[in-house]
């Protein structure tokens, strides 16, 4: 999809992703909750932006549950820090260790719990990088205390087209 000339408003497109994925989340028996601050534009396409932040809640659906209660736990916030829009799709699983971060962001390359029958290419992480690349973003994948993975997105905020939020500087 085209990147646009000016931001598009990530906070809508976010409570738009949190609204259909939460009641797909809940048909799973999992629970997914929210924090999305107003007001957060960046140049990426509302399309990809969607994608992206689907795939990561459907991993966390995957490789998320909980070893409390084998239910998927998932907390999604949008946030400024800085001159950078932080998204964050967390869970409380059994998380991802460091060594294996590098390995899962590769084309084709799945967790441990991939051998457990779990359907899907492997190719989510590696799709999500290449699309933050085109925009200067990037994805992290962080440790969640006590348990779980956070996927960490950053994008660079930019102005509207009137103006109403300063430039990025990256």
């Amino acid at each position: 999809a085209a990147v646009p000339e000016y931001g598009i408003d990530v906070s809508a497109v976010m409570r738009e992703v949190f609204e259909r994925e939460r009641t797909h989340t809940r048909s799973m028996s999992g629970h997914l909750t929210a924090s999305i601050e107003p007001r957060l534009y960046a140049r990426i396409s509302a399309h990809d932006l969607k994608r992206i932040v689907t795939n990561l809640i459907e991993n966390a659906r995957r490789y998320g549950r909980s070893e409390e209660d084998g239910r998927a736990h998932i907390a999604l916030s949008t946030r400024l820090q800085g001159h950078l829009i932080v998204i964050d799709v967390a869970d409380r699983g059994t998380g991802v260790a460091p060594a294996d971060v590098e390995r899962l962001l590769r084309p084709f390359a799945r967790g441990e719990l991939a051998r457990t029958g779990v359907s899907g290419a492997g190719l989510g992480l590696a799709i999500v990088e290449r699309l933050l690349g085109q925009v200067g973003g990037r994805l992290d994948l962080l440790p969640n205390t006590p348990s779980g993975l956070i996927a960490r997105i950053e994008l660079p905020k930019v102005r509207t087209r009137s103006g109403t939020t300063e430039s990025a500087t990256i």
